[in-house]
């Protein structure tokens, strides 16, 4: 017995010094690069493994990914000799404050509309039982009931069933109420629910590592649910002035997980996954050197000004523009973004939300900023988000990298993201084309619309501080110029009228001759001239015995498409001007036919 004892212990101990090393742990999401339809997502975790082989599961990545596009680096020459990627469904998860606060108030509507329910059924029921015991002593008037008896029943119904309506209608109202408030909770529970993702996607691997070591993974994965989309915000200040357009980016994603502050990258070229070889290039070893910005500024020379820092302790500084002696007892003047700021909270700035930095002195910087600005002016400008992104072309993509870190919730709600600002110039036309309708469109076009490699997209359009609507650009249009819309103006004017007197309709033996006569009044009610562009048309026979004439009355047009009838006038009109066009045609058909002349 104590040798098979023995022997049992000897083989468990084996089977121990074999065992192999688990480990579980979380992967961090450090990077997004989103296309129009799927992102790739990288991730990294870390470990420590013993020498030999080992099993990690690796928590916290996306559940909806493309297995085939799954990718595992790790460092420190640890090799990955197995690999298994699986769903967690069963990892339980805790409700986020908003989330129990949400179930929380569903629970107390929920409460109230079964009250609600209760009370209105009750009623109905009262008010069926008032109704039968009224009628059934109504049918006792046969039986002898009084007059007395009878109007007190009915005084009774009425008073009864009043009340009931009342209280029923009144219980209705809060339950459609409360129907509607659960509803719209529900809707934001799931909201709430999605952003968290109950699923998790889980990394088993299985590592052979040379020696004890703590190794670092990352993982990277390409997943169809995320997306972008282009869309602009086109602001026209006045029609003499650039038009700036401002490039944004909607971003969506339904990952199953919250990308919280990645480096977000949008490209708009198709993913790929053969990632070519890097090499090296020589490495310099320098000294880095942390400072602020601000005082790197004072310590050299910017915007064309020599500065110094002199010698100063914590208690007293002290800061020295060259030509402008000591100011140790009164610090310079900072002026962040045109305001002016204290020098503690200048001096706190994160030197990487600086733009730029100018130092103004002496006479300079007394005449922009008077008597505040005698012992100096240090100007500060912070960037914007457009300097955050690095935008790279190439001939098949556009790529948008974001230096800031980025935080996209996981339920499908579309994020603003601000991506390049252009400006261009542009020329602007009154375009009315009164047989179609009667109101006058204001247009931009752009020449130059190619080099700003526009993506196609929407646009919401803003002129003269208000917003006139929403229309397309197409980026792959052939057109030399880029038409926008930018709504209508009842300050041009234009009136399309058919003129009688030069209009009939004769019939001379088995032929009709028609001639339509249109006058066109374009009037310019604004204070500045304008360029204006009208248009209208004639129609064009697809017949033998129908022959149509463009009559001499006709005031020449600019432009005459004869294969499509178009014709085109362009003008320029003072304030209050106003010209007039005409429009003749004659139509000679058969006898009898029924054309549309009109």
């Amino acid at each position: 017995m104590k040798t098979l004892v023995k022997s049992l212990f000897l083989a468990f101990m084996l089977m121990c010094s074999c065992a192999v090393f688990a480990v579980n742990t979380k992967a961090t999401l450090k990077k997004a690069n989103v296309y129009f339809n799927g992102a790739e997502l990288i991730h990294t975790a870390s470990a420590s493994l013993t020498s030999g082989e080992n099993e990690i599961s690796i928590e916290g990545l996306s559940p909806r990914i493309d297995r085939n596009s799954l990718k595992i680096r790790v460092n420190n020459g640890v090799m990955v000799t197995a690999s298994e990627f699986s769903v967690n469904y069963l990892e339980p998860t805790k409700d986020n404050l908003s989330v129990k606060l949400l179930r929380d108030s569903l629970e107390l509507y929920q409460a109230d509309l079964t009250k609600v329910s209760a009370a209105i059924k009750i009623n109905k029921d009262l008010l069926t039982l008032l109704r039968k015991g009224v009628e059934h002593n109504l049918s006792l008037v046969e039986k002898g009931a009084t007059v007395a008896e009878i109007n007190t029943n009915m005084d009774l119904y009425k008073t009864k069933a009043t009340a009931l309506d009342a209280l029923i209608v009144a219980d209705t109202k809060k339950k459609e109420q409360l129907d509607q408030q659960i509803a719209r909770l529900n809707n934001q529970l799931q909201q709430e629910i999605g952003k968290g993702g109950k699923n998790t996607g889980v990394l088993k691997l299985t590592l052979v590592a040379p020696a004890a070591t703590s190794a670092t993974f990352s993982i990277s994965y390409f997943t169809t649910s995320a997306s972008w989309t282009p869309y602009y915000d086109i602001n026209i200040a006045s029609t003499d002035k650039p038009i700036n357009i401002l490039g944004k980016a909607k971003v969506r994603q339904t990952t199953g997980l919250d990308w919280n502050q990645v480096k977000l990258t949008l490209a708009t070229a198709k993913p790929s996954f053969n990632k070519e070889a890097s090499y090296f290039s020589t490495w310099f070893l320098d000294y880095v050197q942390f400072k602020s910005s601000i005082n790197y500024a004072l310590e050299g020379k910017v915007a064309g000004v020599q500065v110094e820092k002199s010698s100063y302790d914590a208690e007293s500084p002290s800061i020295r523009i060259r030509g402008t002696g000591s100011i140790a007892e009164s610090l310079p003047l900072y002026v962040l973004d045109g305001e002016i700021v204290s020098a503690d909270y200048a001096q706190s700035i994160n030197p990487n939300a600086i733009k730029s930095i100018e130092i103004l002195k002496d006479d300079q910087a007394e005449a922009q900023y008077g008597s505040e600005g005698k012992n100096g002016v240090i100007k500060i400008a912070t960037k914007s988000m457009e300097d955050f992104i690095t935008q790279t072309e190439t001939a098949l993509n556009v790529e948008y990298k974001m230096e800031m870190p980025f935080t996209i919730p996981g339920n499908g709600k579309e994020q603003t993201v601000d991506l390049k600002s252009y400006q261009t110039e542009a020329n602007f036309n009154y375009y009315c084309a009164p047989k179609l309708d009667a109101e006058t469109f204001l247009l931009a076009e752009i020449s130059d619309w190619a080099s700003l490699n526009l993506l196609s997209g929407k646009a919401n359009i803003t002129y003269d501080g208000s917003y006139v609507g929403e229309t397309n650009i197409n980026a792959n249009s052939t057109e030399d110029k880029l038409k926008l819309t930018l709504g209508t103006d009842k300050r041009v004017s234009v009136i399309r009228e058919k003129v009688k007197d030069f209009s009939s309709v004769k019939t001379l033996g088995s032929t009709t001759k028609a001639v339509l006569t249109y006058k066109l009044t374009i009037k310019n009610n604004q204070t500045k001239a304008i360029h204006a562009v009208l248009k209208d048309q004639y129609p064009i026979s697809t017949k033998k015995d129908i022959v149509v004439e463009l009559l001499k009355e006709t005031t020449p047009a600019c432009y005459n498409d004869k294969e499509t009838g178009l014709l085109t006038w362009e003008l320029d009109l003072q304030p209050g001007e106003s010209q007039s066009f005409t429009l003749s045609y004659s139509v000679q058909y058969p006898k009898g036919s029924r054309l549309n002349l009109e």
